[in-house]
This record gives C-alpha cells, sequence and structure tokens, in this order.
C-alpha cells in the first residue's frame, strides 16, 4: 500500500550572512511513496553555487548538496545518495532539486541557500 507523503517545502532567502529572518515562499507537497518532486528555487543574487537543505523535527538542518552554476557541476554530501538526490538549472536564474523514490523518511522542510564559497565549513547558521 502506498502512504502519501507531506514535504513542506520552504526556500529562504539567499544566505550570506547569519540571520534569524528567514524569507521565501513556502508550499506544501503531497506525494505518494515511491514517486518523485522537483522543487524549484528562485535565485536572485549573481552566486555560483545553490545550496540544499533538508530540516526534520528535532534535527539540525541537513546539507544534501550543492549545484554550481557555471559548471552545471552537483556535489553531493556524504552518507547522501546521488541515486536519490540531483540539481539542475531551469529557466534563467532557478536551481531545481530533484528526489526520486520518495520515502516516508523523506518529509521535511527543504531550503535552499545561496553563497560564493562551498566549503563543509561554510553554513549560513
Amino acid at each position: 500500500m502506498l502512504r502519501a507523503l507531506a514535504l513542506l517545502l520552504a526556500f529562504l532567502a539567499p544566505a550570506t550572512q547569519v540571520s534569524s529572518n528567514l524569507e521565501g515562499t513556502q508550499m506544501l507537497v503531497t506525494k505518494q511513496a515511491g514517486s518523485s518532486v522537483v522543487i524549484t528555487c528562485d535565485i536572485t543574487q549573481s552566486s555560483d553555487y545553490v545550496h540544499w537543505y533538508r530540516y526534520q523535527e528535532g534535527m539540525a538542518p541537513r546539507r544534501l548538496l550543492y549545484y554550481e552554476f557555471s559548471s552545471s557541476k552537483v556535489v553531493v554530501d556524504p552518507g547522501i545518495s546521488s541515486q536519490k538526490y540531483n540539481a539542475y538549472q531551469g529557466t534563467g536564474r532557478t536551481c531545481k532539486l530533484y528526489i526520486k523514490f520518495l520515502e516516508e523518511s523523506d518529509s521535511g522542510v527543504y531550503y535552499c541557500a545561496v553563497w560564493e564559497r562551498h566549503s563543509d565549513s561554510d553554513f549560513p547558521y
């Protein structure tokens, strides 16, 4: 039996400094287990890197991957499946996160953040 999943997708303003003000669009998406979803992030700054995070209640936000516009390169973080998560450039300055084979454990709040550097120590929190 397939169960419906609720994925709350929230898009933050580009993260260039530590801030407690979260801005952006939010939408609730419900999909069947085993299906896929594409989340779009509109980029308003001229940054080359888009970082995708998932927040699940009771846990720290976790970066899933980042996308580099100039080379169309996707770098998936350690412990994250590249078979499940991917990113690509959409029309204009948009970045899309593609999540395949949805499971209940994928439920959460998904964020995109933009800043120039991309090392593991450069988190917007």
